[in-house]
């Protein structure tokens, strides 16, 4: 090794130290530089995984006689499309794509998917609109208020992922039904659906975090009211072991999807300065690793929003437990969950989809697996990166205006009903 020079040794006022010291800063960049190559080289290898099956997906589920996806390969059924439960993964993962490569092809599809799943909102809904099921459901139709909390988030990650203002609006909307419609005024608590049957832990869970999130983008404040308002109670009244959540107001059982998506509800929260936040996420994020670390076997279309959730956390708290156990996952799938075809439609352990509160041949089985890789592959600090909302006070009327426009690309709704409740 070259000695220092005079000059040098002076300037750095102990030469000793910086003799010892440069071959381990090397060495510790080289280790920096080689971690950080590796990590790029999985994104991309989950990148390329994330939009094969994208490619995929719209070869094998498009419908195009009615100009949307099928929610099962070939399905003959009356009312074949997807409803909101079996499309959320694919406009996830196709937001999760745009923000790992924010290139103009993938903004744009999901821009396409994006007008598509604007179909889904029924202005006639009573006594509040929202969104329903089944595209071009009209009327009093069972809707469900979970659903609207993860196609609120969908297009909060699609506002994220293009800068498209009436997405945002589209969350907004998502969540007042939730917020107006959902809540039990007698007890509190959400409705799984329009028709009552109980309290459910996912329509709290996506709520809430849909409210959080909503009031970190606007500053409105009455965001964050009603997210608190959802939390404190779930808090207070819908609680089991270890602080974990309840499934509904009969069952108990903690819900790995439940669980994560409160965590990052609080850890939001935390971000904003609610400081007994930051103590409820980091208390709920270890419960939720203490239960359910042999437990991940619920099924993709459940386990990928926790692991969605989990990783932001992961990358807000500083943890890499999360990124493990996502990649550990995403190794099993690929290991164990492809037909031969080349689709994903096991579970990630390799047993029947029929096994996981799914039928055979589901869009919502692969697309799940595929999500699953296109967060994986967005780097870490585009991960928990916001999009700035840009003129919030002036978008309202152009974003509605947007918004009710029709799609170029969508056929007239032969197959609409109010009758499609088929979840």
């Amino acid at each position: 090794m070259k000695r220092l020079s005079p000059l040098i040794c002076v300037l750095a006022l102990y030469c000793g130290s910086m003799w010892v010291d440069l071959p381990r800063a090397s060495a510790s960049r080289r280790v920096g530089a080689q971690t950080e190559l590796r990590g790029t080289a999985a994104a991309q290898s989950y990148l390329g995984l994330a939009e094969a099956g994208v490619a995929r997906a719209q070869r094998l589920w498009w419908d195009k006689r009615l100009g949307w996806y099928e929610s099962r390969l070939h399905d003959g059924a009356r009312y074949p499309l997807a409803t909101i439960w079996d499309a959320t993964p694919l406009f996830e993962t196709l937001d999760a794509i745009a923000i790992a490569r924010p290139t103009p092809a993938h903004k744009a599809a999901v821009e396409a998917f994006a007008r598509g799943a604007e179909r889904y909102w029924d202005a006639s809904l009573k006594p509040d609109p929202g969104f329903a099921p089944y595209p071009g459901d009209r009327g009093q139709v069972q809707t469900w208020f979970d659903d609207n909390g993860w196609w609120g988030l969908a297009f909060l990650d699609a506002y994220r992922a293009t800068g498209v203002s009436s997405y945002l609006t589209q969350a907004e909307r998502a969540f007042r039904f939730i917020a107006r419609a959902g809540w039990n005024a007698k007890g509190g608590g959400l409705w799984w659906n329009t028709s009552h049957p109980y309290i459910a832990g996912e329509p709290l869970a996506a709520g809430s975090l849909l409210g959080a999130r909503l009031s970190a983008l606007t500053g409105q404040a009455s965001y964050r009211t009603e997210a608190l308002k959802f939390m404190d109670w779930a808090d207070s009244s819908f609680t089991t072991e270890r602080r974990l959540y309840e499934r509904t107001d009969f069952d108990p059982t903690p819900t790995p999807y439940i669980e994560g998506t409160f965590v990052e509800a609080w850890q939001v929260l935390c971000e904003a300065g609610t400081a007994q936040a930051c103590e409820r996420a980091a208390g709920l994020a270890n419960a939720s690793a203490e239960r359910f670390s042999d437990r991940l076997n619920m099924g993709p279309q459940f386990d990928t929003i926790y692991m969605h959730w989990m990783l932001l956390y992961g990358v807000q708290a500083g943890e890499t437990r999360w990124r493990a156990l996502a990649e550990e996952m995403a190794g099993d799938a690929q290991a164990k969950a492809r037909d031969g075809q080349g689709l994903y439609l096991k579970a990630w352990d390799g047993t029947p989809i029929t096994e996981h509160q799914a039928e055979p041949n589901m869009l919502q089985s692969d697309a799940a697996t595929l999500e699953l890789f296109a967060w994986l592959a967005v780097p870490p600090q585009a991960l928990a990166a916001n999009v700035s909302p840009a003129r919030l006070a002036s978008r309202a009327k152009a974003a509605m205006k947007a918004s009710t426009t029709k799609a170029s690309n969508w056929v007239e709704e032969p197959w609409r009903s109010s009758a499609k409740a088929a979840l």
